[in-house]
Order: structure tokens, then sequence, then C-alpha cells
């Protein structure tokens, strides 16, 4: 690749988030560098070192981190698993994703790549290439799934790498992670607190509804076909009656179906139990008091007046769905008093 062909016009071009610079450069160690150290990667090669040109802009949000990358020669990274998706969506030319030992998944402007969390990715740029990359930590997609569903459903969020994306929202996705980057580069825009924290959480149930994952045909079908009275009901009266100990007989007396039913239509729409459900209820309720920081309380009295007998059962539930302890939250809320 000749000079003139160059993707370096650094002076001439303003590449995506360059207020947010990594690196530019022509020299592969400084890239290997950036990488190391910024991206977490753990393998770099270039195919011709001498025709190398790199450059890497990145800027890390709250829950995201939306980044721009492009190689002038074929360049070869390695990264290990991670606690986050990353999304590929090409601007120029072509990419390579290479999964464990499947095929390699190509990634160009019409077709993105997807890397699912705790799965170590090989990624060939092919010269010229030019991209942007959403990354999403996973704590933040399952809060995001748990907001849609209605609860915390059973087991972990697993994508599906090779699934083609859904066209409307993989396009309505796109276009958000394009305005979010123009915003952010440009000079004169300084966007208020409360709308990045809206485009993260709009960019974070798009990517969600635009991949496939195990979670898929359960949350299309929250959206798409309404739960049954038996459900609506167990849910209704386990809200009303949440500070007091409700039994799976009960919800079936007063749903007037036989327990089995009530279990097979919870499975059905919801995809966990009505107990589950109730537990988490009273969770989101132990939440609430507990972010009131109120001095004449403790964890172990919100605990108790939620339902939960073992303080360690407790603590364990709640920072499997929240992220953290209980403590943690009462402590930042007395604080801010």
């Amino acid at each position: 690749m000749t000079r003139s062909r160059s993707i370096w016009i650094m002076d001439l071009l303003e590449y995506p988030l360059s207020r947010s610079p990594v690196v530019r450069t022509r020299d592969p160690e400084t890239m290997r560098n950036a990488l190391f150290t910024v991206y977490g990667a753990t393998g770099f090669a270039v195919a011709k070192p001498a025709d190398f040109e790199g450059v890497a802009n990145y800027l890390l949000l709250s829950k995201i981190g939306l980044g721009f990358c492009g190689y002038g020669a074929k360049t070869v990274v390695e990264f290990p698993e991670g606690d986050f998706a990353r999304l590929q969506i090409g601007l120029k030319g072509k990419a390579g994703v290479i999964l464990g030992s499947t095929a390699t998944i190509p990634v160009n402007e019409q077709q993105p790549g997807i890397t699912p969390p705790g799965q170590p990715t090989t990624i060939v740029f092919e010269p010229g290439f030019e991209q942007l990359i959403l990354r999403i930590k996973t704590g933040a997609l399952e809060n995001a799934l748990t907001t849609l569903l209605g609860a915390k459903p059973r087991g972990s969020l697993v994508f599906d790498p090779t699934a083609p994306p859904k066209p409307p929202t993989a396009q309505l996705l796109r276009e958000l992670i394009m305005f979010l980057a123009n915003q952010l580069n440009s000079m004169a825009a300084q966007l208020p607190k409360s709308m990045l924290q809206e485009l993260e959480q709009a960019l974070i149930v798009s990517f969600l509804s635009a991949h496939r994952h195990n979670f898929t045909e359960l949350l299309e079908s929250s959206a798409t076909e309404p739960a049954p009275l038996v459900v609506r009901l167990a849910e209704e009266y386990v809200e009303a009656n949440w500070a007091r100990a409700i039994t799976i007989e009960e919800l079936a007396s007063q749903t007037n179906t036989s327990i089995r039913s009530l279990y097979a239509a919870f499975k059905k729409y919801r995809g966990y139990s009505p107990m589950r459900f109730a537990k988490t209820v009273r969770l989101r309720r132990a939440r609430q008091m507990l972010l009131e920081g109120n001095p004449k309380t403790s964890v172990s009295q919100i605990a108790f007046k939620c339902g939960f007998g073992n303080l360690g059962h407790f603590a364990g539930d709640f920072r499997q769905m929240f992220g953290e302890l209980p403590s943690e939250v009462f402590a930042r809320a007395q604080r801010a008093r």
C-alpha cells in the first residue's frame, strides 16, 4: 500500500470519536501497547509492518464503551474472555471474527459482528478496515433484560454470534450508535447526563432485541403476547401482599387454578416460577427502603420487614439481582442524606 492511498490523513480527516483518542501511529509496537493496556488484548500481529498504520479512539460511559479503530495493513488481534458483549459495526472494508474453534464470522458494512461475554476472540482486520465498536457490560445487559421481563430470568444470558441480527432492530441499533458517536464527536455537543443515560439504555435494549440469545423467544413473547389472566392476577396479589408470607397454595386459590397450571403459566409467559416473582418483588421493596437511608433502621430490620429471615441468603439474592450488597446501598444512601 502506497502512502498516497493511505488511510493516514490525520490532519484532514476527523475520525469518529476523535475527541477521545487512544492511539494514532505507524509503529506496530505502539499499537500493540495501546491494545494491551487499554483494550486488554493478549495477542497482536501485523502481516506487513512496513505498511502498518493504525488509529483507535475510545470513550467509556457508565454502562457501555464506544470506540473506533482503523488499520492500513492486515492486522490480527487476540482478546481474552471479557465481562462484556462486543459489537463491531463495519464502516469500510472487511474483517473476520474467530470465536474459539468456530468458522470465521465476517464483519463488513452490511454485516455486524458480535462477541458474547466470556468468549475469547481473534479478530482479523483486513487492510483499510474501519469500524465502530460497542461494548456493553454483562451486568447492564442482565439488568435491562430483568427490567424487560419483569423479573430476573433463570440462568445466564447466552448470545448466538452466528445467528443473523433482526433487520429492523439491527438497523435502529446501528443508527443509534452512529448518532451517539457523532454527538460525542462534535465540539459543540455537550449532552446532558440524563440524555446520555437514556441513549445508553436505548442502545442496550436495542442490542438485546437485535441479537439472538437464549431469552429471545421469552422476550418476544412478553412483548407480543399478553400473559393470561391467571398470571396477571397472581402478580397483582403478590404486589398487594408482599409484606407477608404468601404460599403457592394461596396463590393458586386466589387465581382459581391448580398449582400445576399456575406454575406452567408462569414458566411459559414469564420464564420463572410464581415464588421467584414474589422474591423479586420483596427484593425491589427492600432496595427502595435501603435507598431511603433512614438512620432509624438497619439492613437487618429491612430484610426482616421484607420477609427475609436469613440475612446471608438475603444479601446473596440482593447482590445477584442488583450487583451490589444491601449494606453498600444503605451506606451510600446514608452518606447522601
